[in-house]
């Protein structure tokens, strides 16, 4: 007979000194907190047996985010006091926003890869005015309004085998838009999806501004397929 597994995603934070680690590094973090807490992960089959979690898509090194999720199971419910001895282990930038039991209807309706399930990506993005010496807000509301009236957005990216090809991300750009507090706020495509490909948020900054380092930025969301909020 087969145990009961139970399945769990965690939203967390990615914030402070941990924007300066890569998304491998950041995958080990959260597998040695699991260690410390003494999870009955569960493991794949075949001979590299491996604990079933899985990570949204990969966030960019100097980038921030509000929204970092991690799916995982377990043998046996989770502890009353996991959410106490979570937050005990983890280092300071990550901080454990909610956690959600996945039933075995939303565990059928969903793919089963995070890289799959999460479609679109919301970021928002400061001007740090003492990196800043080119732009100010009315030469960004013209590149924003520029970008959005284009039916292009080429960007040149070097393939595995090293060779250049520029793409067409334009439908890669849902929505781009500047508030009151002089904050650009964009929706951008990600994770897996043959039709539109994924856009990073350094290399959309970078490619309309030059560069990417003037801003401060972080992902505050995720959407799946039709928009809606995960």
């Amino acid at each position: 007979m087969q145990e009961k597994v139970y399945k769990y995603r965690l939203k967390v934070t990615k914030q402070a000194e941990l924007r300066f680690i890569s998304h491998l590094d950041w995958q080990g973090l959260i597998l040695k907190i699991f260690r410390r807490l003494e999870l009955p992960l569960v493991l794949s089959q075949g001979f590299n047996k491996m604990p079933k979690v899985a990570f949204s898509p990969a966030l960019p090194i100097f980038i921030e985010s509000d929204c970092e999720m991690i799916n995982f199971q377990v043998q046996k419910k989770l502890d009353d006091d996991f959410v106490e001895n979570f937050e005990k282990n983890s280092p300071n930038g990550l901080k454990l926003i909610s956690i959600k039991e996945l039933d075995e209807k939303t565990a059928q309706q969903e793919p089963k890869s995070l890289e799959n399930y999460v479609q679109w990506a919301k970021y928002e993005a400061q001007l740090q005015k003492e990196k800043n010496h080119v732009y100010n807000i009315e030469k960004i509301r013209y590149i924003i309004e520029k970008c959005l009236s284009s039916s292009e957005l080429l960007i040149t990216k070097k393939t595995k085998k090293g060779i250049e090809k520029t793409i067409n991300y334009r439908n890669s750009l849902k929505s781009f838009e500047i508030l009151d507090n002089d904050k650009m706020v964009f929706v951008l495509k990600a994770g897996q999806n043959e039709e539109i490909p994924s856009l990073r948020a350094d290399e959309f900054l970078k490619a309309l501004f030059g560069t990417y380092d003037i801003f401060k930025i972080k992902r505050v969301a995720f959407f799946d397929t039709d928009l809606r909020v995960i």
